[in-house]
């Protein structure tokens, strides 16, 4: 079972992963890289962002909990 603050160091980890891909989609985008890497790009950020926020999810319902 995963602590409190092991959830939250996780959720911090992808958040930074979150943030470094979104600076790495706009620079290809600006250097008009391959609409394919882009568009996988993309699709990585956002399936981040729904483990982003079912951590969260995670995180809030343990908070609840004690």
């Amino acid at each position: 079972m995963s602590t409190l603050q092991s959830l939250s160091n996780h959720l911090k980890h992808l958040e930074d992963i979150h943030r470094e891909l979104d600076k790495k989609i706009t620079r290809h985008w600006e250097h008009h890289d391959s609409d394919d890497k882009v568009r996988q790009e993309k699709l990585e950020k956002l399936s981040l962002k729904r483990k982003i926020e079912a951590l969260k999810m995670r995180i809030k319902e343990k908070g609840n909990e004690d």
